[in-house]
């Protein structure tokens, strides 16, 4: 039934310090194989187009650290719902709107039954959402006043513009039993319960590593978004002393749209919809501004002299070994490319050399709440 989920769309920048466009030593970031095979490098004479601004001393206002008690209840009651259990009501038979419900269903499409959405002994919110899939297809609204054991029959209609195209367009039935009505029922957490289902002996143990784990992941969002926060400082500071041609432009944004695809049609859009949605920008703009930003990072690693040595690289492909269960060097290079790698790590120096030079100062109303 997996095809029925819907997943809300939260997604965080994907491209901080440029795209697809190259100066200099052609930094690209990395991509899926079919994906990279549709990108052509762009050759930009950075300096030609862009003049370095301020970016040395600057000031940022840092990202807060800060852990709630409350953060930390919301992530402990995160596990109790983890084994949530489902109990059917039995004082009446009918489904309304937002009931738990347990339910078969069976998907037919001429006649030939749909493996793919058609399961059994599942449990679902009427109104959740998680078996929309938009206009004519409204599965969920036509379970409101059926009644248990009775099976309901729904001559439904797959989005033209659906991700499955083996179904998208096509006129389904769909027969669906309500094998029970059901309540929600968390468990209590007690030590118990933590002991049972945790490496933790007591509640309040797993209170304390709950909370050192959310502060540990509090201070590493926190230096990401610092290191954002400066790096539009920097690009700021910055001036366009000539637009891209538009050639340029063009091969970016046909670069951009090869390597959003997968993630435009992951939540159900094109490119163009998607880079609008999550950048507030229209393709062109998009694709000058990280070509811009690709320009800017290239002068500033030539400003800074900055350069991956073949030993450092030769870490790197030991840390991923390491760290991410590679055999060797080949099976890595598999799915990136060397150039992909050392782009990578010339980066981290780059922000590591930016942020050393930048005073970040403690979020508002730190000193405040500190003070109460």
């Amino acid at each position: 039934m997996k095809k029925f989920i819907s997943i809300a769309a939260v997604l965080t920048a994907v491209c901080m310090l440029g795209g697809c466009g190259s100066s200099g030593d052609k930094a690209a970031e990395a991509t899926t194989e079919s994906t990279a095979s549709q990108i052509v490098p762009i050759e930009i004479d950075a300096g030609k187009y862009v003049e370095l601004g301020e970016y040395k001393g600057l000031t940022i206002e840092g990202a807060s650290t800060e852990v709630t008690d409350e953060d930390v209840e919301e992530q402990v009651q995160y596990l109790a719902e983890d084994y949530v259990e489902y109990q059917a009501i039995t004082d009446r038979d009918t489904v309304k709107d937002e009931d738990y419900v347990n339910i078969d269903y069976t998907c037919t499409i001429d006649g030939e039954t749909i493996d793919d959405y058609s399961d059994s002994d599942i449990d679902t919110q009427i109104g959740s959402g998680e078996f929309t899939l938009g206009e004519g297809f409204e599965f969920e609204e036509n379970l409101v006043g059926a009644k248990v054991g009775e099976p309901v029959k729904m001559d439904l209609t797959f989005p033209e513009d659906y991700d499955d195209t083996a179904v998208a367009g096509k006129k389904c039935t769909m027969e669906v039993t309500v094998n029970a009505i059901e309540k929600e029922v968390i468990p209590e957490l007690t030590d118990d319960f933590i002991k049972e289902n945790t490496d933790c002996d007591t509640l309040e143990e797993y209170r304390k590593q709950t909370r050192e784990e959310l502060e540990e992941s509090a201070v590493s969002e926190a230096q990401e978004t610092n290191e954002q926060t400066m790096w539009e400082a920097v690009v700021a500071n910055c001036k366009q002393i000539k637009e891209f041609p538009q050639d340029i432009v063009d091969q970016e944004i046909a670069n951009l749209t090869a390597e959003n695809e997968e993630w435009a049609s992951y939540f159900g859009m094109d490119v163009e919809e998607f880079i609008e949605e999550y950048y507030a920008m229209t393709m062109e703009e998009y694709a000058k501004d990280t070509l811009k930003k690709q320009c800017v990072q290239d002068l500033l690693v030539e400003a800074e002299g900055l350069s991956v040595t073949d030993e450092e690289y030769e870490e790197e492909i030991q840390t991923y070994i390491n760290d991410y269960g590679y055999e060797d060097e080949d099976e890595i290079l598999e799915y990136y490319t060397e150039d992909e790698i050392r782009s990578e790590m010339l980066l981290y120096k780059l922000l590591d050399n930016l942020m050393s030079y930048t005073t970040v100062t403690e979020p508002s109303g730190t000193t405040e709440a500190a003070a109460e």
